[in-house]
C-alpha cells in the first residue's frame, strides 16, 4: 500500500518519472521500520496493528479520517482551427458574467433568446458574428473565444473585447466566482434569473466587470501620460462649427444621431451648464488639424459622407482650406451645439432648435468651449486609445481652473450618482447607442429602427 501511495505521489507531483507497472509494484520489498524511527505514541500501534509496508508517519491521512491527496487537473489545451457553427454549440460564460447558450443559430443570454441577433456565418460556414452585437475575433491563447463588441467588422479593431469560456471549464473556477461577486451576483442576487442586480437586466451587453482600483489607477495614469505627451501647452476656446468627429472615435463608427439629439434636448429642457471647476459639461479633448493634413482630409471625408446619409446631423461647415479640430471626447456635445447654431430640425419631435434667452449657450457657441488640444502629429493608435479611455473612465475628471488652464497630469474621481443610461452610453458604438436612446425614450416608430 505504501509503495502504491508513493507511486501515486510520483504520478501527481513529479515530472519525468517512469510509469509504475503492476510488476514493479509487486516487486517492492516490505519496508522494515526501526523501533527508534517510530514516534513513541505510535510504537504500540506500529508493532501490533500496522499493515505491512504502510508508512508509519504518514498514516494520519490514511486511517485518521483526513482526505487523501487529490491529483491536480490536467492543464487546459488551447483550442485552434476554424470556428464554425458546431464549435459554438453548448453553454458558455461571457466575460461580463452572462450565461450564454447556443442552440443552432439561436443565442440565449441568461435565459432570454436574442431575437434579432443570431449566429451569422460566411459562405464557408465559418462564424462571422452574433448579429450586430459581437464580431468574431478568434481563439484566445487560453482556448476561449474572443468577440469584439461592434456592429460591423469594419469598425471592430478598437471595440471592447468580449470573451466566451466554456461553462464546464469556467464553472467553479475561483476567477469566475470573484468576477461574479464584483458584478453584484452575490448574496440575494446570486441567482440572476431569480433576482437581478438592481437597475439592470443581468447579462445585457452593458454588464461589465468592475475594474479594480489598481486597474483604474493604471488606466488613468496612461490617459494622463498620453494627453500630456501630445497636447499643446495651453487650452483653447474651440467653436463647435470648427469641429468634426475624429475618425477613430466610437470604434470608427462616428456619432449616434439619437444621442446627439438627446443631449440637445436636455440642454433645451435644463439650460446649458458651462464648465466651472469640476461642474458642468466634460472638458473636451480635440486634435488640431491644419488645412491639407492627411487626418483633416480623412475626417472631413468620413463625416461628410455620414451627414449626407443621415439628415438628422447638422450640416458640415468646416472647410478644406481652413484649420479644424477633430473630437476625441465630447463629439456628441459639439454637434449638439451645432444643432442650435444652425437652428436644425429636431428628430422624433416637431420643432427647431434655437438659442432663445440662454446666454450661457450663446457664449459657448459664439466664443467657443475651453478644450484640451492635441497636436496634429498625434498618431492614429494614440488617438484611438485616448478616445477609448475618455469614454471608459468617465468617472475620472480634470479640473478647469479659474484662469482657464487644465492640469492633465491629475484626474479626480467623481463618486456622485450616475444613471445606468449615461454609463452605458459611454461604451457603445454609434449603432448600439442609437438603440439605447430609443429604448430609453420608448421610441417604437422610427425609420431609423433596423431589423
Amino acid at each position: 500500500m505504501g509503495a502504491q501511495l508513493q507511486a501515486c505521489g510520483r504520478i501527481c507531483w513529479s515530472e519525468d518519472v517512469p510509469a509504475t507497472t503492476a510488476s514493479s509494484v509487486a516487486s517492492v520489498k516490505p519496508v522494515s521500520v526501526s523501533p527508534a524511527a517510530v514516534p513513541e505514541e505510535l510504537q504500540d500501534w506500529a508493532a501490533t496493528a500496522r499493515v505491512k509496508a504502510t508508512p508509519v508517519n504518514d498514516e494520519g491521512f490514511i486511517c485518521m479520517g483526513s482526505k487523501a491527496p487529490i491529483c491536480p487537473p490536467q492543464a487546459r489545451k488551447p483550442a485552434s482551427g476554424p470556428i464554425n457553427l458546431s464549435t459554438l454549440q453548448g453553454s458558455w460564460v461571457g466575460s461580463g458574467g452572462a450565461a450564454i447558450t447556443v442552440l443552432g443559430t439561436e443565442v440565449i443570454l441568461n435565459g432570454l433568446t436574442l431575437k434579432g441577433h443570431k449566429v451569422e456565418l460566411n459562405d464557408d460556414g465559418q462564424v462571422l458574428s452574433i448579429g450586430k452585437l459581437w464580431q468574431l475575433q478568434g481563439w484566445t491563447a487560453s482556448g476561449d473565444i474572443e468577440f469584439r463588441a461592434s456592429s460591423t467588422r469594419e469598425n471592430m479593431e478598437s471595440a471592447r473585447s468580449e470573451i466566451w469560456a466554456r461553462k464546464e471549464v469556467a464553472a467553479g473556477a475561483p476567477e469566475l466566482t470573484e468576477k461574479m461577486k464584483l458584478l453584484g451576483y452575490a448574496g440575494s442576487c446570486a441567482n440572476p434569473l431569480g433576482r437581478g442586480v438592481e437597475g439592470c437586466l443581468p447579462g445585457t451587453t452593458g454588464a461589465e466587470m468592475r475594474t479594480t482600483r489598481a486597474q483604474d489607477a493604471e488606466d488613468v495614469a496612461l490617459l494622463c501620460a498620453l494627453v500630456a505627451q501630445w497636447r499643446e501647452k495651453d487650452t483653447v476656446r474651440v467653436r463647435s462649427k470648427q469641429v468634426v468627429p475624429d475618425f477613430t472615435n466610437r470604434s470608427q463608427t462616428g456619432l449616434g444621431v439619437e444621442l446627439m439629439h438627446y443631449i440637445a434636448k436636455s440642454i433645451r429642457q435644463k439650460g446649458f451648464k458651462a464648465r466651472s471647476g469640476k461642474d458642468g459639461h466634460d472638458i473636451p479633448v480635440v486634435v488640431r488639424e491644419p488645412p491639407g493634413s492627411e487626418f483633416q482630409q480623412l475626417a472631413l471625408k468620413v463625416w461628410r459622407a455620414r451627414v449626407e446619409e443621415e439628415p438628422g446631423f447638422p450640416p458640415v461647415r468646416a472647410r478644406d482650406d481652413e484649420e479644424l479640430f477633430t473630437s476625441l471626447g465630447n463629439g456628441h456635445f459639439f454637434q449638439s451645439l451645432n444643432l442650435y447654431d444652425t437652428e436644425w430640425q429636431a428628430i422624433n419631435d416637431n420643432f427647431r432648435y434655437s438659442l432663445g434667452s440662454d446666454e450661457a449657450l450663446r457664449k459657448a457657441i459664439q466664443e467657443g468651449v475651453v478644450s484640451v488640444v492635441l497636436r496634429h502629429e498625434t498618431p492614429k493608435p494614440v488617438r484611438a486609445k485616448i478616445a477609448d479611455l475618455l469614454n471608459a473612465k468617465r468617472e475620472f475628471q480634470w479640473t478647469l481652473n479659474d484662469d482657464g488652464t487644465v492640469d492633465t497630469s491629475n484626474m479626480g474621481e467623481n463618486t456622485e450618482y450616475c444613471s445606468q443610461f449615461e454609463w452605458l452610453s459611454k461604451g457603445m458604438d454609434a449603432e448600439q447607442v442609437n438603440c439605447l436612446v430609443r429604448t430609453h425614450l420608448g421610441i417604437r416608430d422610427s425609420h431609423r429602427i433596423r431589423g
